[in-house]
């Protein structure tokens, strides 16, 4: 299956494999993967090609189903979040709904934890319940009373695009998996796995936004889909029955009888990637590849530049509050162990001493720092989500930090 982590990949560090996983030098005798600029490929004979698009066969068919440069991409992204295979899709947001109506059906639901992401929340709140799945809103201690038998799964973000809170995954992971469901984990902050794997703490399904950290610039849109491999699904079919019943778009084949435990990622491929179409295309894949090759050392800097301005910023006389999971001052949800002691990511927010009108006045009088959204090599600021909410999230940049404080200085100075 296209996608899936090479079975003799040796053990590599983040930062190796991030360079090298995923290409076969000696099928493909070139150093660095090459752009599949082409829909569809060559079979052997009609008999052949009956068989690849019937999944019975591992070779590669048509593009919106799997490229070979894109399978690069995702058997990479497998490897650096410890999973067993990927699938890339054209945004985050592709990754989300391909990943949930892979799970449920109409009549069902999703117990989602916490705060999530503005996009992520209207999917919850508005796309998903026009097909019939409900989202069940509810704090991290609740989602055992949320699950019942029509529940297919509990969402969550590692970290917290709202509050930069970190989730503690080891909990929920048993929490969800005591009720018979896979906990799915939106780790796009985590970064690739840089920052924190929620595989390696019991998440089932890793979802993220690939365009924000993981291209260099932040400028390729793309999302990404993990299978850890490890959920039992054959322990809770009667749950999942799309996985063991007869398909009808692949002539009654039985998923779980050819992929077992990745028939997630088998079903999100070969079903709702091939009928819905929201593909990833192999130049996006091409720049990314590249963007998992300085990953780790870009995050660095992210982290290092975010963790000195969150610093300077507590001590400023005109802010009121700054959170950045690098700072003590700011509460994690007990996740000593889930969290790296080095890197915090590129993400802070701050309020100022202030009238409720003044975050808009500090965005205006910044000159480097630009308005955007978050990710990328260029500082940014985004103002909070309602009337009154007074957050300034910044996304730190590549810049010098003297420069990125300097311009703060003088954006401050002006209120």
């Amino acid at each position: 299956m296209a996608g899936s982590k090479p079975p003799s990949e040796p053990h590599f560090h983040f930062e190796t494999i991030g360079v090298h996983t995923g290409l076969s030098r000696s099928e493909n005798v070139v150093r660095d993967a090459p752009i599949y600029a082409s829909t569809s490929f060559s079979f052997n004979n009609s008999a052949h090609g009956a068989a690849i698009f019937n999944g019975t066969a591992e070779a590669f068919c048509y593009s919106r189903i799997g490229n070979p440069t894109i399978d690069v991409f995702e058997k990479r992204m497998a490897a650096l979040e410890n999973g067993e295979a990927g699938l890339a899709t054209s945004s985050g947001p592709a990754a989300l709904f391909l990943a949930i109506t892979a799970l449920a059906q109409a009549g069902s639901n999703i117990v989602v934890v916490s705060t999530v992401s503005e996009s992520s929340a209207h999917q919850f709140r508005y796309r998903l319940p026009a097909l019939g799945i409900s989202a069940r809103f509810v704090e991290s201690g609740q989602v055992v009373q949320a699950i019942d038998e029509h529940t297919k799964g509990v969402f969550v973000e590692s970290i917290s695009c709202t509050d930069l809170l970190v989730a503690d995954i080891k909990s929920l992971a048993g929490a969800a998996h005591k009720a018979g469901v896979p906990l799915v984990v939106d780790n796009t902050v985590g970064v690739g796995g840089f920052l924190i794997r929620p595989i390696d703490h019991g998440a089932d399904i890793v979802i993220a936004s690939a365009a924000e950290w993981l291209s260099i610039s932040g400028s390729n849109m793309a999302g990404i889909i993990i299978d850890s491999g490890k959920f039992d699904w054959l322990k809770n079919k009667d749950r999942f029955p799309q996985f063991f019943e007869p398909s009808p778009g692949f002539h009654g084949l039985k998923l779980w009888e050819k992929f077992g435990n990745l028939s997630f990622i088998a079903f999100s491929r070969a079903a709702v990637m091939r009928d819905t179409g929201p593909c990833l295309n192999p130049f996006e894949a091409f720049q990314l590849l590249a963007g998992l090759e300085t990953l780790s050392v870009r995050i660095e800097r992210n982290s290092s530049n975010a963790l000195e301005l969150a610093l300077w910023l507590e001590h400023h006389a005109k802010i009121g509050e700054v959170r950045y999971p690098g700072l003590p001052s700011t509460p994690l949800y007990q996740v000593s162990a889930n969290y790296p002691k080095v890197n915090y990511g590129g993400i802070l927010y701050f309020r100022v001493k202030a009238t409720a009108e003044t975050p808009a006045m500090i965005l205006d009088n910044f000159k480097l720092v630009s308005r955007g959204s978050i990710g990328g090599s260029k500082t940014a600021i985004v103002e909070g989500e309602g009337p009154g909410d007074g957050r300034i999230y910044v996304s730190v940049g590549l810049e010098n930090i003297e420069d990125i404080k300097a311009d703060f200085e003088r954006a401050l100075s002006l209120v």
